[in-house]
């Protein structure tokens, strides 16, 4: 059994302050980073607290969290070269972006994930 090599965080804020001379959107709201501490603190949490299914998008379950407007998605997989990852999404979300799909973010994520899965390989 090997350790987890890589962990790789995503978080999106939907910005909620709309200012026509500066349009945001939830593309310029995207941080990612690969702190092992926030991957193993989002999965004690979410392991307590799971929410409910919204929907399946390529593999990755995707949860709204219970109490608070956000939503999640993590997985885990073996690597070439003997190596594991961990993967965690989260999405934060509020009354002002209900517009916003969190289906057409998370399709931007994975895309991303995979893309940067591609160069480990």
């Amino acid at each position: 059994m090997t350790a987890i090599s890589h962990v790789y965080n995503y978080t999106v804020r939907c910005p909620h302050i709309k200012d026509p001379a500066h349009p945001t959107t939830w593309q310029n709201h995207v941080e990612f980073n690969e702190s092992c501490e926030i991957g193993l603190n989002r999965i004690t949490k979410w392991h307590d607290r799971s929410g409910h299914r919204i929907f399946e998008q390529d593999g990755f379950i995707v949860r709204e969290a219970d109490g608070e407007s956000s939503y999640f998605s993590m997985q885990s997989g073996r690597l070439n070269g003997n190596g594991n990852i961990l993967v965690t999404f989260k999405i934060y979300m509020d009354d002002s972006t209900k517009d916003t799909s969190v289906q057409e973010i998370m399709e931007h994520l994975i895309k991303d994930y995979q893309q940067r899965l591609s160069k480990l390989d």
